[in-house]
């Protein structure tokens, strides 16, 4: 009654579902019980026939696509099924999901399960923290406990249901997703789905009798069945633990270490390596990421955990006893990691003492953009002194010389480096896809548009020139025109721009409607380095850009073909209206904008981005 209450409880009408209790010939008062609750099927056995023949017989009957088992013994939580549901309709080769199960005293039971060579198993995470990073990311596992388990209808009628073989119970669940995964399925574990397991409550915790007994005689059966699978499987050993429970996360494990979790929505340094991890997990690499400040940032931190990456990051313990230490939760993952990716310089500086205590690691230093280049042109701006950008110069090189290989964003500053006697340099640039097909309609669209994270401090200078300096000569031929610049955590100087020509709605979570509704992306770039993702935001939308060279690196874009180039106040003035008034020019620069993007898909970088993984793990000398 309390784990039909806690479905009640939990209940939302985004799925369509029927609930089947087996009475499995109960002697008290169940079967009057049952026949009272409205909007369940009573299946009632005139024998005590076991679990596995009970949970058979109501899946005989059943008429949805997936059928959840879940034991009488348990609670479960808020949205617990729609979790299990999204997660195993994200890809039709998942053919078990199984949820996080927790105990009464609320104490992780198991993250999913390991099988050892011997076949015995192991619930991973079992007496640790549920909120602990090692347990909430979706990983492929061994098997999930049949206490709660969705598996796919059609597959569970293919294979004539649960063995019966191992009547009347044990070991059914680890059997039936050994058979799955023989066929090519999936056996996935969702943490975000989480039930309460009163473990024992109906069959007891002893193995010396009653149906307790069976684990282990089922067990010797279980393993003269999958004796030649489980010759892969690791031995049963506590050190084992780790790479065992992450043995199907992928053919290659790689860390990435950054600033943060990626913010993908608010920079575009954070884009450019959210669409890396989806190019890796794509291709069957286990991610793990590091933020190097430890921040488990939300929503983003979720996210990407949903995509099957371990992030590790600080937790504050739920529990009394406290989790793993920084270095503890790093050391443990550091032996399995084939290569790292570290992010710019200040972190790959740091992160190279710790990794490089691990010879068999490959390291990939991502730059990012060069950071001296950007700081130099800073100060040729602003007639600053040159020791600053000398000196992040040096480091830069010092990283790019120690690691195995750099990765640079643009061909300019791989010929940058070259010159400087680094080797082994790889370009993966930002990576876009086409938002629209075809150019809209140019009577459709009005107004000037900017984004950008206002941290940049390029980014506030651009619009400050643009607001103050461009645009009163716009004004003097177009003076209705208004300018709206998006971006987050714009500072008082951008906030001082807003009039009633000059909007700055600052962060905005969907900013398709304000690409698809503008007429022009403005980006008077003055100093910068790399490859600016707000072009390749702008290139994406088909939407028309007037911007400086230094904006338009990377993108190898024509000038009156593919954008308008300006870098004076007046040269950019003339662009806008120029570019704004001539609806046959604007269509020209759209329609280009759509092809000029095409090189930076997924579709395109992909197989460079996974030949650059492959060739610094095998240790190619060859740069691409």
């Amino acid at each position: 009654m309390r784990c039909l209450r806690s479905i009640a409880a939990a209940w939302s009408d985004t799925l369509k579902t029927e609930i089947i209790v087996v009475d499995d010939c109960s002697t008290d008062e169940t079967s009057r019980t049952l026949a009272a609750i409205p909007g369940i099927i009573v299946l009632r056995n005139a024998e005590n026939v076991g679990f596995i023949r009970s949970c058979n017989r109501a899946a005989a009957i059943a008429t949805g696509r997936y059928l959840c088992f879940l034991n009488n013994d348990t609670v479960v939580r808020n949205d617990w099924l729609d979790h299990l549901v999204s997660h195993a309709d994200s890809d039709p080769s998942i053919g078990v999901v199984g949820p996080k199960l927790i105990g009464p005293d609320g104490t992780l039971q198991e993250a999913g399960n390991i099988v050892w060579r011997d076949g015995t198993a192991w619930n991973y995470g079992r007496s640790d923290d549920p909120a602990d990073p090692r347990f909430n990311f979706r990983r492929e596992v061994d098997y999930c406990s049949g206490a709660c388990l969705l598996v796919r209808t059609t597959l569970f009628r293919e294979l004539g249901g649960f063995n019966e073989d191992l009547l009347p119970a044990y070991y059914e669940d680890a059997d039936l997703c050994f058979a799955l995964r023989e066929r090519g399925n999936k056996v996935m574990y969702e943490p975000n789905s989480e039930v309460v397991h009163y473990e024992g409550v109906t069959s007891g915790t002893s193995t010396a009798r009653g149906v307790k007994r069976y684990q282990d005689i089922n067990r010797a059966k279980f393993y003269r069945r999958w004796q030649r699978v489980l010759a892969e499987h690791y031995e049963s050993d506590p050190r084992n633990v780790y790479r065992a429970a992450r043995r199907l996360g992928g053919r290659r494990t790689v860390l990435i270490v950054d600033s943060y979790v990626p913010m993908h929505d608010r920079e575009a340094g954070s884009a450019r390596i959210l669409e890396i991890i989806k190019i890796l997990r794509d291709a069957d690499y286990r991610v793990i990421f590091q933020p190097d400040n430890w921040l488990g940032a939300e929503p983003y931190t979720t996210q990407i955990q949903a995509l099957g990456v371990e992030v590790i990051h600080d937790v504050a313990p739920r529990l009394m006893r406290r989790g793993p230490t920084r270095k503890a939760r790093t050391r443990e993952a550091l032996p399995s990691i084939d290569i790292a990716w570290v992010s710019r310089p200040n972190i790959c500086e740091r992160w190279l003492v710790t990794l490089r205590d691990h010879p068999h690691i490959r390291v990939l230093y991502d730059t990012v953009d060069l950071h001296h280049v950007r700081l130099r042109r800073q100060s040729e701006l602003e007639g600053t002194a040159e020791r600053h950008w000398k000196k992040i110069q040096a480091v830069e090189l010092a990283c790019a010389e120690a690691a195995d290989a750099t990765i640079v964003v643009t061909e300019e500053e791989k010929e940058r480096l070259k010159e400087a006697g680094v080797r082994r340099i790889y370009v993966v640039p930002t990576i876009h896809n086409p938002k629209v097909n075809a150019p809209r309609d140019y009577a459709a669209t009005k107004g000037l548009l900017f984004i950008g994270g206002y941290n940049h401090l390029p980014n506030v200078d651009a619009v400050v020139t643009l607001c103050r300096d461009i645009m009163p000569i716009v004004w003097q031929s177009l003076p209705e025109l208004h300018v709206t610049l998006l971006g987050s955590n714009p500072p008082q100087k951008v906030l001082a721009l807003r009039s009633q020509k000059v909007a700055v709605p600052g962060y905005v979570a969907d900013v398709g409607e304000h690409f698809m509704s503008h007429r022009l992306f403005v980006a008077p770039i003055r100093y910068g380095a790399g490859i600016k993702g707000k072009i390749g935001h702008a290139l994406s939308y088909g939407l028309p850009i007037v911007t400086t060279p230094i904006g338009a690196e990377g993108f190898a874009l024509r000038d009156g073909l593919d954008f308008l180039r300006a870098e004076t106040a007046g040269e950019f003035a003339d662009a806008i209206v120029r570019l704004y008034s001539d609806p046959d020019l604007w269509t020209t620069i759209a329609t280009n904008s759509l092809g000029a993007i095409e090189p930076f898909s997924t579709t395109h970088v992909a197989p460079r981005l996974c030949d650059v993984v492959e060739s610094v793990c095998s240790d190619v000398s060859s740069p691409m």
